[in-house]
């Protein structure tokens, strides 16, 4: 890279600096609370397995770093998420350069994913999607890269694929474009040739393999979650999800058109090519999702967004007449405003987006300090109903949950559990049950945190107030003391 081509550069980095930090800023100051998937995410990570009820084993895995490093857990949910994102967005900017080699461009490319959620809000409350946009346009840059100029290339593809991989099955999707461009275009299948093609197949199946051994040993639990979310049934809620996933497309091929441009399928042999390896398999899973209802189709698709801009600037056939400086300050200008909005919004409570879900902080606190005035040690258990879930995400003590991982026939695997818990560990630590909302204690019940350990025994119980938000109404839950062996309450 020569000095030019770094000093083109530096506004780029710049602005995905500034960009990725406002919005980790506000995110963490504004959003009432973390979304479940961030639960999850780091139940997940805690464990340690090669893979989860719902998603390969890298979810988890970049949540590490907060769960051993003492992080506080929403601050790293939006840290690491708008980090990957400006990842991504630096390879939006150098996929759509090294197919157009114009800034212009390339700077259109990335700015116009400002009128998508995909990179901002519509990322948050996903646990995977930040991975695929971290990833996806670098795997596609490399991937270009190792065809036309160096086959050690393919190392990185085969890295950012099987992080992707690894993050979001759907990934493999692109593993199965590739290898049939590999077929039929020639300079991808002269990569046969290199050693570096087949290093790069050891380096993504180094990534996947585990993977595959894990879904093996837990009978490909993950795939049945899946398959148990969707019908068989004809559906436009697949062709709404796509106009509302990829509407900025055609708002840029708007802009183009405003300003003189024009696109074509025949731009580029490399636009064509990776024009393939993007629609071949959204078509599919586009026809597929519309004759099987029941999955988040949209979640499946922002990622393809991601790329969707990088991909339509280099289908660029003739280049605007007028300069685009006009339209990049708009949408810089645009994505100003989309933070701005968010801000407001939170902070101003509209249609309670600032007061969602937000008891859940002060309930927590409330099962430790009850814990606390019972026992003189940290709370390192916690089980029962859905609410035990939020316990492990927010409690200082950073309790693991009593859940054990249980396969059984035709019952889906826990989604939030512990891999290791025995019940030595719960009798020598303690543990907190905790009843399901709108329950006192003479009418609650612990089923659900006693059937896997009926020996337990409970020692007191005691009722907490649940107020989801400042103005719902307050309802009873129970909690439930097994004591710690080496304690004795006060």
């Amino acid at each position: 890279m020569t000095l030019s081509s770094v000093q083109s550069r530096k506004p780029v980095y710049w602005w995905v600096i500034g960009y990725a930090t406002l919005w980790i800023l506000v995110s963490y100051l504004f959003d009432p609370t973390v979304p479940y998937d961030a639960v999850e995410a780091v139940n997940w990570g805690t464990n340690g397995g090669w893979g989860s009820p719902k998603n390969p084993w890298f979810v988890g895995f970049i949540m590490t770093p907060a769960i051993y490093g003492g992080i506080d857990f929403s601050f790293y949910w939006y840290f690491i998420h708008f980090i990957v994102i400006a990842i991504g967005l630096l390879g939006v900017w150098n996929l759509a350069y090294k197919l157009t080699r114009n800034t212009r461009l390339a700077w259109f490319a990335m700015l116009g994913l400002n009128l998508s959620g995909v990179i901002n809000f519509d990322i948050i409350p996903y646990n995977d999607n930040y991975i695929l946009v971290g990833c996806w346009a670098w795997a596609f840059y490399f991937f270009l890269c190792a065809i036309n100029d160096n086959q050690k290339y393919w190392i990185g593809f085969a890295i950012t694929m099987g992080i992707a991989t690894m993050g979001k099955y759907s990934s493999l999707a692109f593993i199965g474009s590739v290898f049939l461009s590999s077929l039929f275009v020639p300079k991808v299948r002269a990569s046969y040739c290199s050693p570096y093609f087949y290093l790069a197949l050891a380096i993504w199946f180094a990534f996947v393999i585990p993977n595959f051994i894990w879904l093996w040993q837990t009978d490909f639990a993950a795939f049945k979650w899946v398959d148990s979310q969707i019908e068989n049934r004809f559906n436009l809620r697949t062709t709404r999800a796509a106009l509302t996933v990829f509407y900025p497309v055609i708002l840029m091929w708007g802009i183009l058109r405003f300003y003189g441009g024009r696109v074509s399928w025949s731009a580029s042999k490399d636009s064509q090519l990776l024009n393939f390896i993007f629609l071949f398999p959204l078509a599919i899973i586009f026809i597929w999702f519309s004759f099987h209802e029941g999955g988040r189709i949209s979640e499946w698709l922002q990622p393809f967004m991601s790329i969707a801009t990088a991909l339509f600037v280099g289908s660029i056939s003739v280049m605007p007449k007028r300069s685009l400086r006009g339209a990049l300050y708009g949408l810089g200008v645009f994505g100003m405003l989309v933070i701005s909005g968010y801000t407001v919004v939170q902070a101003a409570n509209v249609r309670n987006a600032g007061q969602k879900f937000i008891g859940i902080k002060p309930f927590v606190q409330d099962v430790e300090q009850a814990w606390h005035q019972h026992y003189h040690t940290p709370l390192a258990y916690v089980g029962g109903e859905y609410m035990h879930e939020w316990v492990t995400f927010y409690g200082k003590d950073r309790p693991l949950s009593s859940q054990p991982w249980v396969l059984e026939e035709n019952v889906q695997p826990p989604n939030i559990y512990n891999r290791h818990i025995t019940l030595q560990q719960l009798e020598e630590k303690g543990v907190v049950f905790v009843s399901e909302v709108g329950y006192y204690c003479e009418k609650a019940h612990f089923d659900e945190g006693l059937k896997h350990w009926p020996s337990l025994k409970i020692a007191d119980t005691q009722e907490i107030m649940f107020r989801s938000e400042p103005n719902a109404i307050a309802e009873p839950v129970c909690i439930a003391f097994v004591a710690p062996k080496t304690h004795k309450e006060k």
